[in-house]
């Protein structure tokens, strides 16, 4: 069965290639990076000796000097920006090797609390069988129904009186003259209104027949609250059995040993708990890390490699530099024409040594968004419980192996791996009831990835918390 930690397993493998892929990616990166800084050397060094050849005195001098600011300013830029990815690199490489740990370690507590929760789950279901055969529990279940059928029609009755009243009260409360005298307590004693006021309210009273109306009001009203009151009380009276009931399930369930399980359930539950958030600390790391990694990349026109580049490539092609380099392929001379070849040669060798580079850095942005988009169905899965070892995709294993491979091919979206592992998940159902001996009230949690979510009402199942 290709259970949910099984799912989970494999999306964070998937993971792992990739982020082993980027490892590659950044080291060939870093050679070609090197490859290319060195031929620019070379190039600057040509530049140099052409400079000597064909100008004297302080011109040669300036230019050189020119040279050589620029390609010491460039050249550590480019030699800083590789040591800031190298370290990076190294960062990343030592975040996920933590990673790797804490991922096995939370899958191993995950396996140990399955078979925990798995051996509870067949106690209280030997228990549950054996409970409910004896005569105590089927009186105590009996009169516990009986309460719930008479809290229902008790709950059905004030709900109808209470949509009753809506209706009805409408008569009183849109005639002016009857809310007049209700408002004012007309005929309760406390109306302090001055003799003439009362004189003419007494004459609204008669011409409404107020004193007949009242009455009727007033027990229109109170009708609904007496049948609520006595609804809640009769939902007491169900508490109160079922009670009864989930206490003599406990006291067999006690006997039967199951205090040391549930105990065991709880130190498992606190054990996965603390090696999910190990995992979820350093992937908040790790995606720090990889930010600050893109960022370095960055899109070619901001990155600082691209910037040192273009310093070096405009001290070379500046006007004296540019002049230089075309008189001397113009002129016979051999030790000039020798320069001018090598510089030709190095130039064509750097073009496609910088395009490398451009390359690269593209494709190490692609598959980092493609190990985001992995990273992001993993964390919404999680977030959902999907990962709980007892719930499973049942044969659905193919078609998230084919997401996660759509994926890494850059051809499907996480929100296509969400929607296959939404659409096949089967969420875990035990064997008993789950609310067998007050489980839901006095138990611990039965897992971190959700709880015993039904009563004897509605006899709904296990559930796991959140959703896509």
């Amino acid at each position: 069965m290709f259970t949910g930690r099984d799912a989970l397993i494999s999306v964070e493998q998937a993971i792992k290639g990739v982020r082993s892929d980027e490892g590659q990616l950044d080291s060939t990166l870093r050679s070609a990076m090197e490859e290319a800084a060195r031929l620019r050397r070379e190039e600057s060094q040509a530049f140099r000796a052409l400079a000597r050849i064909k100008l004297d005195g302080l011109m040669r001098e300036k230019v050189i000097a020119g040279i050589d600011a620029t390609e010491r300013r460039a050249l550590t830029m480019i030699e800083k920006h590789l040591e800031a990815l190298e370290e990076l690199s190294r960062k990343r490489d030592e975040a996920q090797r933590r990673l790797n740990e804490a991922e096995a370690t939370e899958h191993q507590r995950a396996q140990a609390l399955t078979q925990v929760l798995e051996a509870l789950d067949q106690l209280r279901h030997r228990v549950e069988d054996r409970v409910k055969a004896e005569p105590e529990w089927l009186a105590a279940e009996a009169e516990a129904e009986a309460a719930r059928k008479i809290a229902a029609n008790a709950d059905q009755k004030a709900s109808l009186s209470e949509e009753d009243l809506v209706q009805k009260r409408k008569s009183y409360e849109e005639d002016p003259l009857f809310m007049y005298l209700w408002n004012k307590k007309y005929g309760q004693g406390d109306n302090n209104s001055f003799y003439f006021v009362r004189y003419f309210d007494g004459m609204v009273a008669r011409l409404t027949d107020y004193l007949g109306a009242r009455p009727n009001y007033v027990m229109l009203l109170e009708i609904p609250l007496r049948l609520r009151e006595h609804a809640k009380a009769k939902q007491r009276d169900v508490e109160a059995c079922q009670d009864r009931v989930m206490m003599l399930e406990r006291k067999a369930l006690v006997a039967a040993g199951i205090e040391p399980v549930e105990a065991q359930v709880e130190a498992g539950n606190a054990a996965v708990k603390a090696a999910k958030d190990d995992v979820l600390k350093i992937t908040a790391e790790l995606h720090g890390i990889e930010a600050a990694r893109q960022r370095e990349v960055g899109p070619s026109e901001d990155a600082i490699y691209t910037k040192a580049v273009e310093m070096l490539a405009q001290a070379l092609t500046q006007e004296d530099l540019g002049r230089l380099y075309q008189d001397a392929s113009r002129t016979p001379a051999k030790d000039d024409d020798e320069l001018v070849i090598s510089i030709g040669k190095i130039r064509e060798t750097l073009n496609k040594a910088d395009s490398e580079v451009s390359q690269i850095r593209v494709q190490i942005r692609e598959i980092a968004r493609r190990r985001s988009e992995l990273e992001g169905a993993r964390d919404r899965a999680r977030n959902s419980g999907f990962d709980n070892p007892m719930g499973n995709y049942g044969n659905a294993q193919d078609a998230i192996a084919i997401a996660i491979g759509g994926i890494l091919r850059g051809a499907m979206a996480g929100t296509d791996l969400d929607r296959v592992l939404r659409d096949n998940y089967r969420y875990p159902m035990p064997r008993t009831d789950p609310d067998f001996g007050g489980w839901s009230k006095k138990a611990p949690s039965p897992a971190p990835w959700g709880r015993a979510g039904s009563n004897r009402k509605n006899g709904s199942g296990w559930s796991t918390g959140g959703s896509f």
